[in-house]
């Protein structure tokens, strides 16, 4: 029986974030600000608003596209800004939680980080997403321990997800204010209705491909964004870390 070189599945984000991503340096940076952000919580939550979580309707944000990396882990090819700002979101959730007294639901911290089991049978922690290009810092991982981020004036992409952790922030408690079931409510909506497809390819080169299909119209992205996206895709994955250096540079 054959592989498909390409699988697209419906999943929720509760099984989108079963799976661990990471998104390769050579990606642009986290650009998203307050109206992207509030953009995607305020169209959320207008499908919740007066249903409960059991009779919402479904509410689709669009698509990602992956390719295997290394130890099972899924490169981000595109949908990096909408997967970072659900990972912040969620971390948002659980800090809300606490900050109501309560403990966060075991579910929500599997969602954040989990453990997994390496090929020599050891254990391995490991957060849901990894952002692995330099101006990202260790920002989002300590967002993801619950810590207070850096001076967000460190770099661009620092700032833009220190700020879209607040905004986060301040819509929970804006649309909730103390009440914890509220929240827990809209995270069980999040998990459980919100939906997106999951593009899978066989190799980086044909994630990208499919990245230049669906931005070709210049869909959020301009034509720097393409023209770096097809020299990425005319480069063997060895020369990437070379043409990184030499894009960041122009």
């Amino acid at each position: 029986m054959s592989v498909q070189s390409i699988q697209a599945h419906d999943l929720n984000i509760a099984n989108v974030f079963q799976a661990f991503y990471t998104v390769p340096d050579y990606q642009r940076e986290y650009v998203w600000q307050t109206e992207q952000v509030e953009q995607l919580l305020s169209d959320i939550n207008g499908e919740l608003s007066g249903s409960s979580v059991a009779t919402a309707p479904e509410y689709f944000i669009g698509s990602i596209v992956v390719c295997p990396g290394d130890g099972g882990v899924l490169e981000l090819i595109d949908g990096q800004q909408r997967m970072t700002t659900l990972f912040l979101v969620l971390c948002a959730i659980r800090d809300r939680i606490r900050e109501l007294g309560q403990m966060p639901s075991a579910a929500i911290g599997h969602q954040i980080a989990a453990e997994t089991v390496d090929a020599a049978g050891q254990d391995v922690f490991r957060y849901r997403l990894d952002l692995q290009y330099e101006d990202s810092g260790d920002v989002l991982e300590l967002v993801a321990k619950g810590h207070t981020p850096p001076d967000p004036a460190a770099t661009r992409s620092i700032a833009n997800i220190v700020n879209a952790l607040q905004v986060a922030r301040e819509f929970l408690v804006a649309q909730f204010a103390d009440d914890v079931a509220g929240v827990r409510g809209f995270h069980g909506y999040l998990n459980n209705k919100v939906k997106l497809i999951r593009i899978q390819t066989e190799d980086v080169a044909k994630a990208l491909k499919i990245f230049e299909t669906i931005n070709d119209r210049g869909v959020g992205l301009n034509s720097m964004d393409l023209l770096k996206n097809l020299l990425f895709m005319k480069a063997s994955r060895e020369q990437f870390g070379k043409l990184k250096d030499k894009w960041k540079a122009l």
